[in-house]
């Protein structure tokens, strides 16, 4: 998993690419806890994000409850099918509440009762 941060001012865009998975998650987290911290916005762009296992679920909800915790924000963006699909299952897409693009079209997430 690579972790690529571009920073413009307050904010922080991060992209991520390869495999979330168990095999990255000590490292994602960590980074993206430093990341949080400085940064009173961070933008996740998960378009090359291939594969997504339950410990990559959890480091995003992880990370969302940080920045919650700091009164900061995390937005997901660019989700790749891999992470929609997981976010689906898992009936999570609400619960970040950002716009998901499928297919070219940008979709307000889905409320689930």
């Amino acid at each position: 998993m690579d972790i690529i941060p571009h920073q413009a001012g307050p904010a922080c865009s991060v992209t991520l690419q390869g495999a979330l998975d168990i095999y990255a998650a000590a490292e994602v987290r960590t980074r993206l806890a430093e990341l949080i911290a400085q940064h009173p916005l961070v933008e996740l762009q998960l378009t090359a994000v291939d594969e997504i296992d339950a410990s990559g679920v959890q480091i995003l909800l992880a990370a969302k409850q940080q920045a919650s915790n700091l009164e900061h924000s995390l937005k997901l963006s660019g989700h790749s099918p891999a992470v929609i699909d997981a976010l689906e299952l898992c009936g999570l897409l609400a619960y970040f509440g950002d716009p998901v693009v499928e297919f070219g079209h940008t979709t307000a997430p889905k409320e689930h009762a």
